[in-house]
C-alpha cells in the first residue's frame, strides 16, 4: 500500500469512526419518550446522529463511561428539562452530571425547558434556553423547529469538514505523488 493510499485509508477510517459526523446527545427523562422519539427522527431525517441517553442499554460499560464517551463524541447536547426530570432525584442527578460533563468537554448545551420547571442552579449558568408548554401544539412545533435548525447547522458544519478532509487528502496525495516521481527520476 502506497503512502497516498494509507493517508486516504486513514481519512476514510476517521469518517467511518464518526470523527466528522454530526452527533447530538439527548439528555432527558425516560418518561418523556413521547417527546424524545420525534426529536430523534427529525435529527435522523436531517442526517444528524442522535444519541438518546438511556440507562438500560445493551452496552456492557458502566453508565458514566458510556455517557461520557457519547457526550465527548457529540457536537452538542440537548437537554429536555421537564417535570419528569426534576421530580425524580436519580434522573435529576444523572441529567446534572450529563450537563456538567458536556460543559467540561466544552460542548454547547441547549436546554428546552418545560414551562413552570425550575432550572437547577449550575445548569442556569452554562446553557442556552428555550421554554415550552407541552400542552400547546405551537410550542411543541417551535421546539422541533429550533432543534431542526440546530441540526441543520451541525450537518452543514459536518459537510464542510468532509470537504476539507477530502481536499487535504487530495492535496497530500498530489504532494506525495510529486515526491515519489521526483525520487524516481
Amino acid at each position: 500500500m502506497s503512502i497516498v493510499e494509507k493517508v486516504i485509508a486513514e481519512l476514510k477510517e476517521l469518517i467511518k469512526r464518526g470523527v466528522v459526523v454530526a452527533k447530538v446527545f439527548i439528555s432527558h427523562s425516560r418518561l418523556d419518550g413521547w417527546l424524545v422519539k420525534p426529536i430523534a427522527k427529525v435529527l435522523k431525517d436531517i442526517g444528524v446522529e442522535p444519541y438518546i441517553a438511556e440507562i438500560e442499554t445493551p452496552e456492557a460499560k458502566p453508565l458514566p463511561t458510556k455517557f461520557q464517551q457519547h457526550i465527548q463524541t457529540s457536537n452538542v447536547t440537548i437537554l429536555l428539562l421537564t417535570a419528569n426530570v426534576m421530580k425524580h432525584p436519580n434522573t435529576r442527578d444523572v441529567v446534572n452530571w450529563e450537563i456538567a460533563t458536556a460543559h467540561a468537554f466544552q460542548k454547547p448545551v441547549y436546554v428546552f425547558r418545560e414551562k413552570g420547571v425550575e432550572v437547577p442552579l449550575m445548569i442556569s449558568y452554562i446553557t442556552d434556553y428555550f421554554t415550552f408548554d407541552p400542552i400547546k401544539r405551537g410550542d411543541l412545533k417551535a421546539v422541533m423547529n429550533r432543534i431542526r435548525r440546530i441540526a441543520q447547522i451541525l450537518k452543514e458544519n459536518e459537510d464542510t469538514v468532509k470537504v476539507i478532509v477530502t481536499a487535504i487528502a487530495v492535496g497530500l496525495g498530489i504532494l506525495l505523488l510529486a515526491y515519489v516521481l521526483s525520487r524516481t527520476t
